[in-house]
């Protein structure tokens, strides 16, 4: 408990980033939640439930925010060398890396609250929100969403030990890398940790609406599954990597 206690107090002993990458996601869910809600008001109550889908389409905005900060959890101490002064007073490096993890976690399923409440607190200003069970299910998917690329990101910032690089990376292969493997193998790229994450967020049907998505491999357990298989082998890793490499 000392050591996440330790930890979540260096998260909190950096307020101006903090408060910048949340300003940065409210600001962004205040706009796409505008939008959307705004661009079609309908003027039954279905299409109200049609609309929220868009609504809360636009809180997976939080994931690249939760994937940011998990690198930024892991990746402060050795962009500053305090990392050396925490494996000294804890010696055994994979408890100083399970707290970070955990922090990690809980700071994505954080930031996908704020978000979700964001979007929804905007979204009422157009339409009238009537949330229900596969709402209230797209909502707990992008919370875990949130969760697991929080842990990703801290694994690949303990894998790399670098936040620039670690944040170079993670754009590359997002906005780069995976849109060219997808154009080459098209069914294999459902697989890749993007496109998992899309299927895991993707919309589903209302009272027998169907919504438009993308056609996928798997369902959604699978999603889940894929997602945390990817969100622990990073983490585990970075683990490793930890323990291996020396410090300066």
């Amino acid at each position: 408990m000392r050591l996440l206690y330790a930890e979540a107090l260096k998260v909190r002993t950096a307020p101006r980033t903090l408060i910048g990458l949340a300003l940065g996601l409210v600001a962004l869910a205040v706009l796409g939640a505008g939008s959307t809600a705004s661009s079609g008001p309908s003027e039954t109550p279905e299409g109200d439930a049609i609309a929220t889908w868009d609504v809360l389409s636009v809180a997976t905005t939080g994931v690249i925010f939760s994937l940011i900060l998990g690198i930024l959890v892991v990746t402060w101490e050795y962009r500053h060398g305090t990392i050396t002064q925490t494996f000294l007073a804890t010696p055994r490096r994979e408890r100083v890396l399970g707290a970070k993890f955990v922090v990690a976690l809980v700071s994505g399923v954080l930031l996908a609250v704020l978000c979700v409440v964001v979007v929804l607190v905007t979204a009422t200003f157009w339409i009238s929100l009537d949330l229900r069970r596969e709402h209230w299910e797209l909502i707990a998917r992008i919370v875990l969403a949130c969760a697991l690329w929080g842990l990703l990101g801290a694994g690949l910032g303990a894998l790399l030990q670098s936040q620039v690089g670690a944040l170079v990376v993670v754009f590359v292969w997002f906005l780069v890398a995976e849109p060219l493997i997808a154009a080459q193998f098209d069914h294999f790229a459902d697989y890749l940790p993007g496109n998992t994450l899309n299927r895991l967020t993707q919309h589903g049907a209302v009272e027998g609406v169907e919504q438009n998505g993308e056609d996928y491999s798997f369902g959604l357990w699978a999603a889940a599954f894929i997602a945390g298989a990817y969100a622990l082998g990073v983490a585990a890793l970075g683990t490793v990597s930890a323990l291996k490499r020396d410090i300066n």
